[in-house]
């Protein structure tokens, strides 16, 4: 699951909400090193996301910063984790804001709905890579 968040290879695949496509996706996954994914809507116009790595605890949790560029002034954190449970993983995500109004923002421009998107991409890119047994069958 680490690698499915870090890599562009497969972060391309996923990372953006229905009807976008990710057209750039840049990864330096070390610490102080960035990020920054560019969305392309359908009507053309570009989004664009990016951040700095603050904390990376391969392959179980991810500290990064993120901004989205139509809102500069607004850095928010974002702390990701996996955690492996009976064979599957628990991915829990928790983004802290500088203030209310910057969450409002976000939440008022769309970004859970287009961060559930992006994940329902996910759950379909994991289904490609590992496909689980048909019932009654042994892999």
């Amino acid at each position: 699951m680490f690698e499915a968040w870090t890599e562009p290879r497969h972060l391309l695949r996923w990372r953006g909400p229905r009807g976008f496509e990710v057209v750039a996706c840049d990864v330096d996954l070390r610490v102080g090193g960035r990020y920054r994914f560019v969305h392309r809507a359908p009507d053309g116009s570009e989004h664009v996301f990016s951040g700095q790595y603050r904390e990376i605890e391969r392959p179980s949790r991810l500290v990064s910063t993120f901004a989205y560029h139509a809102a500069p002034a607004v850095e928010g954190l974002d702390e990701v984790t996996f955690e492996e449970q009976a064979g599957a993983t628990l991915v829990t995500g928790r983004s802290t804001f500088p203030s209310f109004e910057a969450r409002d923002l976000y939440l008022d421009g769309g970004a859970e709905q287009g961060l559930a998107q992006c994940h329902e991409h996910l759950d379909e890119l994991l289904r490609t890579l590992w496909p689980r047994p048909q019932e009654g069958k042994d892999r």
